[in-house]
């Protein structure tokens, strides 16, 4: 068992000490002492059971002792080792505790339960000795930014760190970290410049997943690094899974459905949701079998509880209220599960913003956030929140840095963002923004779409939405569209703002009543 005790961590099954700048060198004997003093950290050990223990059956002088603690002493941080005068000695730093476990170990025979990942240290190529703190720094800030995402095992920063000063390929560092994926990178400084470039491996399969550089204005070195984590991250493991959950589900698919665990029903319930009735109930089928799988797994709760949330707001629940209910079980149930996951504050806040508490709505995304600062799924829906608060200026901030988290987002992210033009009064790049998707054709999307246009004066542009969007939504009025259920606005100006320019759209104000012959077709009761 590894031990972990300040910036330090001692694997013993390797007899190696891994200190902030890499590999401690230090003697058999003297691993031996260290060892013995974590593992009784509250005690004085005695120098007789420090011979006994190291020198077993020699004959050993005294200051053969106090050479190796004096070589400790040299290699640990100030004070970590005392003396007790006339007794022994005693270690005195931060107290030892047990590092994580091993992922499970790649190969045929595994059968992991999620992604597991290594981030490599950067290689400076500057030749300038002054951009190592800045290599160093970023991918501990990279391994600090994807622990927060529970749904990947990431190897700790002193185990990497070993490989400082080793040349190795990625398919070796994953074989022998016994990982799946490998991040590494490099970073070049060119006057005021720096680059940085990355990519990540698949170690099992020796092949490149993904790569990508990052060339920057060297203004401040530490944002920078910050900013570049920060687009790594996002574009590694949004919430709905990037370039890992890709990577991932692709493994699956070739490993057969015999293999599926909670992560990949996970995964296949993220993938089927695509607005629409059927993909939720799918999803929902997904994520039934993923808790039974894995009952402590807080993003199926999540997922679960925001499915019956798009259920009741779409209009697809069989009862509204009822549905409510459940997403609000759902969602209580995920913070109670894990309180420290970024979706379960992210689908508590949904469940509160539809139902008019946005000053609940807000903190639950806030403390969502502080979970998870790089998860752009949940920063993009943070910013749809603020502009239904009346902050739509806000809400653009936060959606831009959602799609600056995550390059490869998905398209319902450019769709809020057109929304949150359109409530900021920016129609022009409202319009600009719904004209850039490629695929996404939902009803919201067409109702805001012609709001944009008839409040930009573009009427025969708007008419065309309008008619769109009666053909995605049979039953779109205006009454419905402008419901709390479906647009859930604080600040009466805004809502006023939307139904004047859907007015003005031509979107019908309220469902025609039925004719006579329409009803002997349709009964409404039996008899």
């Amino acid at each position: 068992m590894d031990l972990e005790f300040g910036n330090y961590r001692l694997k013993r099954a390797e007899r190696l000490l891994l200190g902030p700048k890499g590999p401690v060198e230090l003697s058999a004997r003297s691993f031996d002492i260290l060892a013995m003093l974590l593992e009784r950290p509250d005690e004085v050990v005695g120098k007789t059971e420090l011979f006994d223990a190291v020198w077993p059956g020699l004959v050993v002088e005294e200051n053969t002792l106090q050479v190796h603690i004096s070589a400790l002493r040299k290699a640990l941080d100030a004070g970590m080792i005392m003396t007790v005068h006339g007794r022994g000695y005693k270690y005195a730093g931060p107290r030892p505790v047990a590092g994580l476990s091993a992922a499970p170990v790649v190969g045929e025979a595994s059968s992991p339960t999620k992604p597991s990942i290594a981030v490599l240290p950067f290689a400076n190529l500057s030749g300038d000795a002054a951009q190592d703190i800045f290599c160093e720094g970023l991918a501990l800030n990279i391994i600090a930014s994807l622990g927060r995402f529970h749904e990947l095992f990431v190897i700790d920063r002193f185990s990497t760190l070993a490989y400082r000063n080793r040349s190795v390929t990625s398919a070796e560092a994953a074989r022998e970290l016994s990982v799946r994926y490998i991040l590494e990178g490099s970073v070049q400084k060119a006057g005021d410049r720096i680059r940085v470039s990355v990519q990540l491996v698949d170690g099992a399969e020796s092949r490149q997943l993904w790569t990508e550089t990052y060339d920057r204005q060297l203004t401040d070195i530490f944002s920078v690094q910050d900013e570049i984590t920060g687009t790594i991250i996002g574009t590694l493991a949004s919430g709905y899974g990037g370039r890992l959950g890709k990577a991932w589900r692709d493994r699956s698919k070739s490993a057969g459905l015999e293999s599926f665990v909670a992560l990949d029903h996970l995964q296949r319930a993220i993938d089927a949701c695509r607005f629409s009735k059927e993909g939720e109930s799918l999803a929902r089928e997904h994520l039934t079998r993923a808790i039974e799988c894995d009952p402590r797994l807080a993003k199926a709760y999540s997922k679960m509880a925001m499915s019956h949330t798009v259920d009741a707001c779409c209009g697809w629940a069989d009862d509204y209220d009822v549905s409510m209910e459940l997403a609000r079980q759902w969602a209580v149930e995920a913070i109670a599960c894990d309180d420290g996951d970024s979706w379960s504050y992210w689908a508590f806040a949904n469940y509160h913003l539809y139902t008019l508490n946005h000053g609940v709505a807000l903190e639950a995304f806030r403390k969502a956030l502080e979970c998870n600062p790089n998860d752009a799924d949940v920063t993009t829906d943070y910013a749809l929140c603020l502009s239904y608060a009346g902050r739509a200026e806000e809400g653009i901030e936060h959606a831009r840095k959602a799609m600056r988290l995550n390059p490869f987002h998905y398209e319902w992210y450019t769709s809020q963002l057109g929304q949150i033009y359109f409530d900021a009064r920016q129609y022009d790049k409202a319009i600009a923004t719904f004209a850039s998707l490629r695929s996404l054709d939902s009803a919201i999307m067409r109702i805001y779409q012609a709001a944009s246009f008839a409040a930009a004066g573009y009427q025969q542009q708007a008419r065309k939405s309008v008619k769109r969007a009666l053909e995605l939504d049979v039953g779109a009025t205006l009454e419905k569209w402008t419901d709390p259920k479906l647009a859930p606005y604080s600040d009466a100006t805004y809502l006023e703002h939307f139904c004047k320019n859907l007015r003005n759209a031509g979107l019908p104000e309220r469902a025609a009543p039925q004719s006579l012959s329409e009803r002997s077709v349709h009964p409404t009761s039996s008899v």
